[in-house]
């Protein structure tokens, strides 16, 4: 009962962490250099933390309201993503090129909406039709 869960939750955070590392090596590698903003181990660490909580409330979600109103839950999320970019938009960053902050750390908040809206459908009970 549980396991399915947890096991989607460890994938979905383990590719979240993959690409959004790739992501921040490129970024730094072939731009600007975060990483005394936000250190590797806070990205992964969001990514967990997101993959377990979201996962939570998703089924939590389905035993409320069964598989009638997943659209709601995932507007919710893909808003919720949204509003977050604010916070790196009228963030102080200190840092020579405090300016290009939003550039990098905005796509850093699409990534795990977006596997989770690719990946939800394998956690949901199918009915034999």
């Amino acid at each position: 009962m549980f396991k399915k869960p947890i096991i989607f939750a460890l994938l979905l955070a383990v590719l979240s962490c993959v690409l959004g590392i790739s992501y921040f090596i490129s970024f730094n590698h072939f731009l600007f250099n975060y990483i005394t903003i936000i250190p590797f181990w806070k990205l992964i660490a969001t990514y967990f933390f997101l993959s377990f909580l979201i996962t939570l409330l998703f089924k939590v979600y389905l035993r409320v309201f069964a598989q009638k109103y997943l659209w709601v839950f995932n507007l919710l999320l893909v808003l919720i993503s949204f509003c977050s970019i604010l916070y790196p938009i009228q963030a102080q960053v200190f840092h020579p090129d405090e300016e290009f902050f939003p550039v990098f750390a905005i796509p850093l908040h699409f990534i795990f909406p977006l596997f989770w809206l690719t990946f939800y459908h394998l956690i949901i009970p199918h009915e034999n039709h």
